[in-house]
């Protein structure tokens, strides 16, 4: 019965939940170091009262809302997945072992722009950002497989080896995420 009433004591669960949540901030930050995101170098963590991201800077803390662009927006939430999910997967937690992120250039590199994919109509500062974010995904997919999958869908497509062979289709030409086979 102590076994038992001990996991059920309310100040254990909130030590376990802020050292969970202190760990996964940790693994926000180091993730967060491959970017160039506004409060680079700060310590990260997830608020989950309020479900957002949280930098804590020698001003205090700044929540995601407060962060400025869509840029930082999407890289801090691509990152909170990826650290979320490599704590899942390190505690085998019965999650699904795998997250699709769609479009997450798109504050770079709006469609509207897309002509082949390539990259070139960038501005330097974006192209390397975007570059920046998808190294960032294939190394955590790497770091993270074979027990997470990390699907991507957009339209940049980079020119690098790395890229290259993480590409299973491009929708593109004609083909379609949904086969016309398979709709009846």
């Amino acid at each position: 019965m102590l076994a038992l009433e001990q996991e059920l004591d309310i100040e254990t669960t909130r030590e376990k939940l802020a050292a969970f949540l202190n760990i996964i901030g940790l693994y926000m930050t180091e993730y967060s170091a491959a970017l160039d995101l506004e409060h680079k170098g700060s310590q990260l963590r997830l608020d989950i009262r309020n479900l957002t991201v949280v930098a804590d800077t020698m001003d205090g803390p700044v929540p995601l809302y407060r962060m400025g662009s869509g840029e930082n927006w999407v890289g801090y939430h691509v990152l909170s997945h990826l650290a979320l999910h490599k704590w899942f997967r390190q505690k085998a937690r019965p999650v699904p072992g795998f997250v699709i992120f769609d479009q997450p250039s798109q504050a770079h590199y709006p469609p509207e722009r897309d002509a082949d994919g390539s990259l070139e109509g960038l501005a330097d500062a974006d192209r390397i950002a975007v570059l920046q974010l998808f190294k960032l995904v294939a190394d955590a997919a790497e770091e993270l497989a074979p027990v997470m999958q990390i699907i991507v869908m957009d339209h940049a497509d980079l020119k690098h080896e790395w890229f290259e062979t993480a590409i299973v289709e491009r929708w593109r030409w004609g083909n379609k995420l949904v086969p016309e086979e398979w709709v009846q």
